[in-house]
């Protein structure tokens, strides 16, 4: 009779256990998270821009010279280092430095249907969500979309979106042990160290580099990132606003980011679910 009663009770506690452990496919529902870049040592921050800098400089130095001569054009060093110091340091400060400028939360929100996913970036609480990123789930088509008088139109372009991207050059490390809840999810920490390529964002921008500098300035224009993720097992989904790594997505979803760039120390983005309601 004990033996019965031992196997009935493990097998609920089994089905129990089975059942905590499956993930939601989100097809009803709502999440919500915010995106904001922060400084979290300021003294490293100020070190960081004072070395980094220069190198900026010297890159697009470099760059002006060598696109000089690629359109055999006279080159007159005088000129453009006065144009630089007098244009491209002081937007230098105001992109890289945080302090320079305010910056708000981005909220990413996600508003999931049975057939689409619809998808709305606030930079503002003031502002009016009136663009919406509509994801068809079968396909991976994503239109955008206006939103005028509460009508959905459609605008004039339409593309396939990248639903993840593969990344070879990434390591992730687990740490099961290092567990925190979430709204609710139960998460572990990873982290993920990638090796960056602002190469192909500049290529993308059909800015040609030789490749002598991209031998000078290859610690700057790959450097090494590093992500620390809180994931979570009960969630599967293809779609995240900051992640689209099929390395991460094919096993976890990431319910809070701290990263950093690899470029300048003493700041970090953190993306932090804020709000969700999925079924």
């Amino acid at each position: 009779m004990k033996i019965n009663f031992l196997l009935v009770s493990l097998y609920f506690l089994t089905w129990f256990a089975s059942g905590q452990n499956q993930s939601i496919t989100p097809k009803k529902g709502k999440m919500i998270f915010t995106e904001q870049l922060v400084v979290v040592n300021e003294q490293k921050l100020d070190s960081s821009l004072q070395l980094k800098k220069p190198v900026i400089l010297n890159l697009f130095r470099d760059m002006t010279f060598d696109l000089h001569r690629q359109k055999g054009l006279e080159i007159d060093s005088s000129a453009i280092n006065l144009s630089l110091e007098t244009n491209f340091i002081p937007y230098i400060d105001l992109v890289l430095d945080p302090r320079n400028n305010f910056r708000e939360p981005i909220n990413h929100i996600y508003v999931f249907e049975d057939s689409i996913i619809k998808y709305q970036e606030q930079n503002s609480i003031l502002e009016t969500l009136n663009e919406i990123e509509v994801i068809n789930r079968s396909n991976g088509k994503l239109s955008h979309y206006t939103l005028e008088d509460s009508v959905m139109t459609l605008n004039s372009y339409k593309f396939s979106m990248p639903i993840k991207q593969s990344n070879k050059n990434i390591r992730i490390y687990e740490y099961r042990d290092i567990r925190k809840n979430i709204l609710g999810f139960d998460c572990f920490k990873i982290i993920i160290i990638k090796n960056e390529n602002f190469l192909k964002d500049l290529e993308m921008l059909e800015v040609e580099i030789s490749s002598e500098i991209k031998a000078k300035y290859i610690n700057f224009l790959e450097p090494t990132s590093e992500q620390i993720l809180y994931v979570t097992e009960q969630i599967s989904c293809k779609y995240h606003p900051t992640i689209n790594l099929s390395e991460v997505l094919d096993n976890y979803y990431p319910l809070e980011i701290s990263s950093t760039d690899g470029v300048l120390e003493g700041t970090e983005k953190r993306v932090i679910l804020k709000e969700i309601s999925i079924k």
